[in-house]
């Protein structure tokens, strides 16, 4: 059992169950173009879903008459498609290769799917990605803020507020008025970098629980601080984020395997670029 699930993860494997199913369905297409060209069949399953989107949004059943024109309305559409392609209006329609495009990568994602990954599958992709996952530090802290501008030698002033904040003054009468909040809780580092600016939060998070210090300066000049509290950075346990990671995980594998599909494709067709003398490196970088 063990050799057949470590086969099923093969990517190679992924890629032949890839190539056998859209094989099987472009020789089915064809050996069914000839005879079906001018056929269009309408199933009762399709009739029913016509009569299921009518009730959603008219929140009642179609008539006899308004589900006719549904059909009829399909019809429309089925027969100015085909005629469309049969007279080559799809070609070089960025629209419609892009729609294209994107109908065979669901169609790839959909074949990518796998099993649930392993605990140890996850903890290697998580890993490989530590910076994704690890939760930052987290500070408490009250800033005072001196402006620049109402102060010739701002550093100097600062050391003197300071002095008065460790002497027990008051942080609410001291420094200057700002937009940005004084009493910050257990702020993430992210949050303190997108507020202050990324100097000022990496002297912050060295900085331990205590007294006031500073200046530290940010963008918007100088400040005094005092944390009170620290909750340090750490790389959380898989359990904590399991559902997480196995989403992230799930869409990198698949990406991985839409890839992997599209280099073997490719292998199949000569790509000729023409470009003037001055661009002949252009030709030698898409190989």
């Amino acid at each position: 059992m063990s050799r057949i699930n470590s086969l099923v993860r093969e990517p190679l494997v992924h890629f032949l169950i890839i190539g056998v199913v859209l094989f099987t369905v472009f020789e089915l297409r064809q050996e069914d173009r000839g005879e079906t060209e001018n056929l269009i069949l309408i199933s009762a399953g399709q009739v029913e879903q016509f009569s299921a989107q009518f009730q959603r949004t008219r929140l009642r059943p179609p008539t006899a008459s308004e589900l006719a024109g549904l059909i009829e309305g399909y019809i429309r559409d089925e027969v100015f498609y085909r005629e469309a392609r049969a007279m080559g209006l799809d070609q070089n329609d960025g629209i419609v290769r892009l729609r294209m495009r994107q109908k065979l990568e669901f169609l790839l994602e959909d074949l990518a799917v796998e099993a649930s990954p392993d605990d140890e599958q996850l903890m290697q992709f998580m890993q490989g990605h530590p910076d994704r996952y690890r939760i930052e530090p987290q500070l408490s802290f009250f800033q005072v803020y001196l402006n620049p501008d109402k102060h010739r030698e701002v550093e100097a002033d600062a050391n003197q507020t300071l002095v008065r904040l460790i002497d027990g003054a008051s942080p609410e009468a001291e420094g200057d008025r700002s937009l940005v909040e004084q009493n910050f809780v257990l702020a993430s580092q992210y949050k303190i970098r997108s507020v202050f600016g990324d100097a000022f939060a990496k002297e912050l998070v060295a900085l331990d629980p205590g007294e006031w210090t500073g200046p530290i300066f940010s963008g918007y000049g100088a400040h005094l601080v005092r944390v009170s509290a620290k909750q340090e950075g750490r790389f959380p346990e898989l359990s904590e984020i399991r559902d997480e990671v196995e989403r992230d995980y799930l869409v990198e594998r698949r990406q991985e395997l839409k890839d992997m599909a599209y280099g073997k494709l490719r292998e199949g067709y000569e790509v000729v670029v023409e470009t003037a003398s001055a661009d002949s490196d252009l030709s030698q970088s898409i190989e």
